[in-house]
């Protein structure tokens, strides 16, 4: 179960992020790094009982429940990543609504959508480089 962090963050954050966020969370605290990088990455996110797509999905559902704008751009961004639709994430984003209020959820179609635009700007870019 266990697997290197940088590598299953790799997979959710995507490889050029690894770095800017390993000097990011280093300078933040170095403990906290640790923690994330070998418990959250190493460990809770190498679990094979969920796959990747659906562990990313209930993050964003915790994330927008939480009303965490910042980390929630980042993982529904994870989430296309491992392959989750737009559809599949608003419907994640409406069950949000049942839960954590409409409030919460209208915040968190926001961020989707400013995230998922990023997502395809940078996606459309690394296609047409050679």
């Amino acid at each position: 179960m266990s697997e290197p962090g940088p590598e299953v963050m790799a997979r959710f954050v995507g490889a050029e992020n690894v770095e800017r966020g390993r000097d990011y969370l280093e300078r933040l605290d170095p403990e906290l790094h640790r923690y994330i990088i070998d418990f959250v990455y190493g460990e809770v996110y190498a679990g094979n009982t969920l796959d990747a797509k659906t562990r990313a999905l209930c993050t964003v559902a915790m994330l927008a429940t939480l009303g965490q704008q910042l980390q929630l751009g980042v993982y529904v961004q994870a989430a296309r990543r491992q392959g989750a639709t737009e559809q599949e994430i608003r419907e994640v984003l409406r069950q949000v609504a049942v839960y954590a209020g409409f409030p919460s959820a209208w915040n968190a179609l926001a961020t989707m959508k400013a995230a998922l635009e990023r997502f395809d700007e940078n996606e459309t870019g690394r296609e047409s480089q050679p």
